[in-house]
């Protein structure tokens, strides 16, 4: 394979951890169930719910500045005023933040300053133009990697969160689109409303808020056990001793009709499943991204050289084969851009889900999703992104 593995970068990048579990803010009476496709998987429903990272984590973190910056090359310093004119801000807003006594300066990069006033007044589509042209360089972090709204609207994001309306407002005001997504990046901004650090403090945990789901299987005496097994097990028959009798459990228990999928992943997914990064895991370097767990999905125990990229691309290049759709369960997706670089991983489950890890650091939990959200968060496109799906070799991929 010639695609190199590199780790996103996401919105706020933090080293320390402490284990959380996740706080749940919704229910399956108030979000509807949903139901997968059929296929060799079974009959699967799901009911969405959100995540949010929980207050003693999130005391945990230094705040972001309240000043908000953009972040140049500074080789391109000449370039700036016509990129930022073309892309519709006001030719008197880009004069006044390149006045020479207003830029930063160093040897790699030059800082902006946009007044926060003018930068209220931007239209959505001039903030997406804009924020489009910033989130080229990683170090403008909260535009390269910016907070992510998968529901059908910022107002269902925010239901049963208990954000006030007033900071629910600007939230909204500030949104923009990205490909198909929804998005919000003017975290400084947002904080410098703030009317103190407890207030600064429940934004940013606000600003964790993800959706996941929750994935059921029904079962019945008119399902074929044996194609279920086969499926659930690779094929292979992998974990088919635990798996078995849990399913004849469900089919001969009277009133009961559905197993909840978690019980079927593998046990280390299964532990990590909608929690946090634990401290413990920061000992090794650096933080659980999405390729160390989409390539440790089946093992008991997680490979701790799976961390460093190099020999994460050397396990799919040795151990993994190319797959086509339709995909199976336990097929690593890639997600890779056109200059073959793989900014995601995740791993395939059934009809439209996957589990996924969307970022190394600590307010990045294990989620459950749908592949159609992944899209959006990895511009998945002709111009952008392209999914490609590998197997391990063991699992059935050919050499």
């Amino acid at each position: 394979m010639k695609h190199r593995l590199l780790p996103p970068c996401l919105w706020l990048l933090l080293c320390l951890g402490g284990a959380a579990m996740a706080e749940t803010s919704s229910t399956p009476a108030t979000r509807g169930i949903m139901s997968c496709a059929p296929g060799p998987w079974g009959r699967v429903s799901y009911y969405h719910f959100y995540l949010e990272a929980p207050d003693y984590v999130v005391a945990q973190f230094p705040l972001p500045s309240s000043i908000t910056k953009w972040v140049f090359d500074v080789d391109e310093l000449d370039l700036i005023s016509p990129r930022l004119e073309q892309a519709g801000l006001p030719p008197s807003m880009v004069a006044g933040m390149l006045e020479p006594r207003r830029v930063v300066k160093n040897s790699r990069h030059a800082y902006l300053f946009p007044p926060h006033a003018e930068l209220e007044a931007l239209s959505p589509e001039v903030r997406s133009a804009v924020y489009a042209l910033l989130a080229r360089n990683p170090a403008n972090v909260f535009h390269f990697s910016p907070v992510f709204f998968l529901a059908d609207s910022v107002d269902e994001w925010a239901k049963n969160s208990d954000i006030p309306d007033d900071l629910l407002q600007r939230i909204k005001a500030l949104t923009y689109k990205s490909g198909e997504a929804w998005v919000f990046s003017d975290v400084p901004l947002l904080l410098s409303h703030a009317r103190g650090v407890t207030e600064a403090r429940f934004i940013m945990q606000k600003l964790t808020r993800v959706r996941t789901l929750m994935p059921q299987l029904e079962i019945s005496q008119d399902d074929s056990l044996p194609e279920l097994l086969n499926y659930w097990t690779t094929g292979l028959g992998l974990r088919r001793r635990e798996i078995e009798p849990l399913l004849r459990a469900i089919v001969r228990t009277d009133g009961v009709s559905h197993l909840d999928l978690l019980h079927l992943l593998p046990p280390l997914a299964r532990k990590l499943l909608y929690t946090y990064p634990d401290a413990s895991m920061a000992t090794e370097g650096r933080l659980p991204d999405c390729h160390w767990t989409s390539l440790n999905f089946f093992n008991f125990s997680p490979e701790p050289y799976l961390l460093d990229t190099r020999l994460a691309t050397s396990t799919v290049r040795e151990e993994f084969g190319n797959v086509d759709e339709p995909y199976r369960y336990g097929d690593v997706l890639m997600f890779i851009r056109r200059d073959g670089r793989a900014v995601h991983s995740a791993t395939y489950l059934a009809d439209d889900l996957v589990f996924s890890k969307n970022g190394s650091n600590m307010l990045a939990p294990w989620l459950l999703m749908r592949l159609e959200d992944l899209r959006k968060l990895y511009n998945v496109s002709p111009e952008g992104t392209r999914i490609e799906g590998f197997r391990h070799k063991k699992h059935g991929a050919s050499e």
